[in-house]
């Protein structure tokens, strides 16, 4: 048999077995998401809608999504694209703005000139002289 054309065979044939693993991971990851969608979760549909969860049908597949206090929207239960989750920073530097400054004195001389230029009623930026 001849290599120039057992070889577009051999690239063939693995491009296939790469797409057909990736294609069973992300079936998987979607199985996962979709078996973690509880009641009261966050979640975006595929569309970008926000909302949570109030109802879940499984025998119709249908899930009932909260956008706003009084506003349900039914859809697919496969439009669910996300299930949200808060995040939640790695360390407690980042906290709240007060907190931070607090903590680096570099920020709280900055702060604190902030808070007097608006006591005083200036602005930060150019002065400009009104005749």
């Amino acid at each position: 048999m001849d290599l120039t054309l057992l070889l577009p065979l051999v690239l063939l044939g693995v491009m296939i077995f790469f797409m057909w693993r990736s294609n069973k991971k992300r079936s998987q990851q979607q199985q996962e998401m979709r078996s973690s969608a509880v009641i009261g979760a966050d979640v975006m549909t595929q569309s970008g809608v926000y909302g949570t969860i109030v109802d879940i049908d499984e025998e119709n597949n249908i899930t009932t999504i909260e956008s706003e206090p009084g506003t349900r929207l039914r859809v697919h239960s496969m439009t669910v694209a996300n299930i949200l989750t808060p995040a939640v920073p790695d360390d407690a530097s980042a906290l709240s703005e007060h907190e931070a400054v607090e903590e680096r004195p570099e920020l709280e001389a900055e702060a604190e000139s902030e808070r007097r230029d608006s006591d005083n009623g200036s602005e930060s930026g150019p002065n400009i002289n009104k005749a």
